[in-house]
């Protein structure tokens, strides 16, 4: 096999890991696994799917790690390319006990993402904010090749003589076909997010907004769809939206397949991105350009990281926390005309996932000669 992606953190199907990276590396001709947690041995789209079992704690995910390793050198790739930093031990031992290329995909700034872990003690998460990026740096040179999702993320990595490839998490957009909205919609107006649900990327926001519309007579729900993550707690959520008499209004689609979350956002008026400023200091939120690409005027919270890529016409922008604002711009965005066509083209022509395959494709070349 020429590559075997490795993660215990994601989804199997995680839309970077296997919509993205592995089909587009397919798609080239290479020969593509992924080993992961919750799926079945399966051949999907010219993936070859390893099931590492089910878990369903933290602590069961952990227990697991020296079995990645054993069955991830048994099943002998030329690249083994792993998206978690729980997994750096699993790629020092597979770069020490075998010849393959071993490549890190660095998500997001985990330095930052250990303060805002809720399961992290307080006293523990400082020192590790810290701890980490040094760790990741120091052992970059043990690897052959660095994966990063922005320019801000691969920045503390350039000083490795390794390769560093940034491959922004644009949308794929050639095997998608425009679409009409096809979701049926219980209100007038429907605004959508797309990603993980917690508070850091907004879910309370999300949903003080929603309330505040409606006590202002606009007939709106929401539609959020993501998986919960781990930190968050559900049963909060859903009691938050049980005493503002919001259930109703609120739909929780779940986890969806590529296509049929662009179904969702076609159906939607308004796209939402109410995430924490600070968490999203360094990353592009894919969500943006899904938005774009679906036609979505979007309602966003000021991320420094996406003004070098999102036009203003499109793109109201509110300040963190105030929800009578992002109100104001979201009766704003229902009213104004926008043109889909022009904002897909603009996604299709200079922000799509196709042009960063092919930085990810002149990697695997490099790595596999």
């Amino acid at each position: 096999m020429d590559s075997l992606h490795l993660t215990t953190v994601h989804n199997p199907t995680d839309t970077r890991i296997f919509d993205k990276e592995a089909i587009s590396l397919v798609n080239a001709g290479f020969d593509v696994g992924i080993l992961a947690h919750n799926t079945q041995d399966q051949n999907r789209n010219g993936v070859r799917f390893y099931g590492l079992g089910s878990v369903s704690t933290r602590l069961e995910r952990w227990q697991s790690i020296p079995t990645v390793a054993r069955t991830a050198k048994r099943l002998d790739a030329s690249i083994y390319h792993f998206h978690d930093p729980e997994l750096i031990p699993v790629g020092l031992y597979l770069s020490a006990t075998t010849d393959s290329a071993v490549v890190y995909d660095v998500h997001e700034d985990y330095g930052h993402v250990a303060t805002t872990r809720e399961w992290i003690p307080k006293p523990a998460s400082i020192p590790l904010s810290y701890a980490i990026p040094k760790i990741e740096q120091r052992v970059a040179e043990e690897f052959d090749g660095i994966v990063t999702v922005s320019d801000w993320i691969a920045a503390p990595f350039r000083d490795c003589e390794i390769p560093v490839t940034v491959a922004h998490n644009f949308p794929r957009t050639e095997s998608l076909q425009p679409a009409t909205g096809q979701v049926e919609r219980n209100q007038e107006h429907v605004l959508c997010y797309v990603g993980g649900l917690q508070k850091l990327r907004g879910i309370y926001r999300m949903l003080e907004l929603l309330e505040a519309l409606l006590e202002r007579g606009v007939d709106v729900e929401l539609w959020a769809l993501g998986e919960w993550s781990p930190d968050e707690d559900q049963a909060h959520v859903e009691r938050f939206i049980h005493q503002r008499d919001l259930e109703r209004y609120v739909r929780f689609p779940g986890y969806l397949a590529y296509d049929e979350m662009f179904q969702y956002l076609h159906s939607a008026d308004v796209g939402l991105a109410l995430v924490d400023v600070e968490h999203y200091k360094k990353t592009v939120p894919t969500k943006f350009f899904e938005y774009l690409y679906a036609g979505l005027p979007i309602v966003t919270t000021p991320v420094n990281a996406v003004k070098a890529f999102m036009p203003e016409q499109y793109c109201h922008v509110v300040p963190q926390g105030d929800t009578e604002a992002a109100a104001d711009a979201v009766e704003t965005a229902i009213q104004q005309d926008y043109d889909p066509v022009q904002m897909r083209s603009l996604v299709e022509t200079k922000y799509s996932w196709e042009a960063e395959a092919k930085k990810l494709i002149a990697l695997y070349e490099q790595l596999l000669e």
